[in-house]
């Protein structure tokens, strides 16, 4: 947490404990006045919320709850700058932008608390092992308050995670995305395997549509999209073996390539360009919005990029792709299955990058990085285009 996020806390976990007797009696009188089952109850779900690919992971959670219980009121809390990526899902009745007006600001986190004690939920589930989690659980004042720890806690969080009626240990190491659908077991949710959603709006298929004619790709036999920019710049790889890259993919497969990033990255995607030999079969798409942005990666026939957001974008839209690993933990979060190649650093670079887990020095997860050659992607991608062949002629 950044430092002034540090000292809020500190002051609203001191004022949670002051008032956790009150809002403790308050979930326990709700819990008796339970308005007409699970079925038809308000849920509050807690994400990870200020990470696209994490928001997308949590879609499984929303997917599930709904299909058990499609009439409950699902609300999800979320950060402004990633919040747009599950703005369109329809399984959403209610998404609560924690940065926004009103809820900006140190008076505004308060407000954002009492807001939550207003809704009456029924369930809260916090996805994430955070300690910010265990206060909006308790300022809820939900019966039913579930949250993910972890063996290695911080201090914030063996101070606060009693706040629960139930703790779900996640183990380091597997799959995430099964654990949040056990999650729900609580609220009598059949574990079934997590699938995520993305889903798009008319603007935004209107814009990629005119985006391809103008650039002259709707035609185009193969379209590749590539992100060359993450969000943890120690994940990102060399920008120079992005441009090799691409420039391999148009003379050796015909391809035109899809830069696709954010506006603010316009310069980074055009240098990329530049270095490029075949630069003129490659455009910059950075002119869209995180919701406009499905319906562009949904038109591409491959997509590669470090893991990062708009890797689990297209692996929710069923996009065959190549995922850069670096030195991300491979079975925590990353797809891994037929359309999906996850791409790994040779020996003796493991995994230093987690989910939740406290990341690894610095150094080795730029080296792991590092360590994967232009072939090694090249490969990858070359394997997953002889796949799609094999399935074209079926």
């Amino acid at each position: 947490m950044l430092l002034g996020e540090r000292w809020r806390f500190i002051v609203y976990a001191l004022l949670g404990v002051a008032l956790s007797p009150v809002l403790m009696s308050v979930a326990r009188l709700r819990k008796h006045a339970a308005r007409g089952g699970t079925g038809g109850a308000r849920v509050l779900v807690i994400p990870i919320m200020t990470r696209v690919g994490d928001l997308v992971c949590a879609t499984t959670v929303f997917r599930a709850l709904k299909l058990q219980y499609p009439k409950c009121r699902l609300s999800v809390l979320a950060a402004k700058n990633a919040a747009g990526i599950i703005r369109n899902n329809p399984r959403i009745d209610e998404l609560i932008v924690m940065n926004n007006p009103p809820f900006k600001g140190v008076l505004g986190r308060g407000r954002l608390f009492w807001f939550l004690y207003q809704q009456r939920f029924d369930a809260c589930v916090a996805l994430a092992n955070n300690p910010f989690g265990n206060l909006a659980t308790l300022a809820s004042a939900a019966p039913v308050r579930i949250k993910t720890t972890v063996s290695e806690r911080t201090l914030a969080e063996k101070l606060t995670d009693w706040w629960n009626t139930s703790r779900v240990n996640y183990e380091h190491g597997s799959f995430l995305q099964a654990h949040y659908v056990h999650l729900l077991a609580m609220l009598g949710v059949p574990f079934s395997s997590p699938i995520k959603e993305v889903f798009v709006k008319k603007e935004g298929e209107r814009h990629a549509d005119a985006f391809l004619r103008t650039h002259a790709l709707h035609d185009t036999p193969l379209v590749v999209g590539i992100t060359v920019t993450a969000g943890n710049r120690v994940k990102e790889w060399p920008l120079e073996r992005f441009a090799e890259l691409a420039d391999r993919m148009v003379v050796q497969n015909n391809a035109r390539v899809v830069f696709i990033d954010s506006e603010r990255n316009i310069d980074i995607v055009t240098r990329v360009i530049s270095m490029m030999a075949h630069g003129s079969s490659a455009v910059a798409a950075t002119e869209f919005t995180l919701e406009e942005l499905p319906s562009l990666i949904k038109r591409l026939h491959l997509f590669v990029a470090v893991d990062t957001g708009s890797i689990y974008i297209a692996h929710a839209l069923g996009i065959p792709l190549v995922d850069i690993i670096g030195p991300v933990e491979p079975n925590e979060q990353p797809p891994k299955d037929e359309k999906s190649i996850q791409v790994l650093p040779p020996p003796p670079h493991a995994p230093s990058s987690f989910v939740i887990k406290r990341p690894g020095q610095e150094s080795a997860r730029r080296a792991a990085a590092r360590a994967i050659s232009v072939d090694a992607v090249y490969d990858a991608f070359a394997d997953l285009m002889k796949r799609r062949a094999q399935k074209s002629t079926i």
